[in-house]
């Protein structure tokens, strides 16, 4: 139980933190040139629960790299997402640009223009790539992928293979958001060692399965 409060207290605070615009019900009728980013980070361990900075470096050393890695070299989300976004896009109509830049949250522009009422904004200022590819639209999407570990102190209460897609439709005349979405799906791991870390990879594969289907009901529902 303290476990499953533990889950929910983290599913709260991401899902509060990120803004949630739905797509409207013309945006297939505008005729617009759409650029395509995808963002992979690495195959990452990602932490929740209660610990503490003195727990975190008496747990820092990561027993998981030598998994990751296999999960990096067999799973290629960027590889996958890109043709997923492109088909949608193009069957509806839309023109596409696919953007190979790289993206760092560290050194990327942040936005900081006017902000009109009743819109939200993109973090970031993507509006130097309207210019450079002549798009008119930016479908950013940040990946996230590996293992989702539990605690409590120092304790390792369990994991799951976690996948999670923040994606956002930019328009790049002003930098709001005429979409943003958040999902993210976790699947719990048993004997995550075994067979080279079959398990490991598989369940990672499940997660970010899972992830893609419901990008694909939000952008082509049935």
């Amino acid at each position: 139980m303290k476990k499953l409060i533990l889950f929910f207290s983290f599913l709260l605070l991401i899902t509060s933190c990120v803004p949630k615009v739905a797509l409207s019900a013309d945006y297939w009728q505008k005729p617009t040139k759409v650029g395509i980013l995808i963002n992979s980070n690495p195959p990452t361990k990602f932490k929740e629960g209660s610990q503490g900075l003195l727990d975190m470096a008496v747990t820092s050393g990561d027993k998981y790299k030598e998994a990751l890695d296999l999960i990096g070299q067999n799973i290629h989300p960027k590889d996958e997402l890109t043709i997923i976004y492109s088909d949608i896009f193009k069957s509806k109509g839309k023109e596409v640009i696919i953007i190979e830049e790289k993206f760092d949250s560290k050194t990327a522009k942040k936005f900081s223009g006017t902000k009109a009422e009743g819109k939200k904004y993109s973090s970031y200022d993507f509006s130097d790539l309207k210019a450079k590819y002549g798009v008119d639209e930016l479908l950013f999407v940040n990946v996230n992928y590996g293992f989702m570990i539990s605690y409590y102190g120092m304790i390792e209460t369990g994991k799951m293979a976690h996948a999670a897609l923040d994606t956002k439709i930019i328009d790049l005349n002003d930098q709001h958001l005429i979409l943003a979405n958040y999902n993210f799906k976790n699947e719990i791991l048993k004997k995550w060692k075994d067979n080279n870390y079959e398990n490991s990879i598989k369940g990672v594969r499940t997660a970010l399965d899972k992830a893609e289907s419901e990008e694909k009901a939000i952008f082509d529902p049935k």
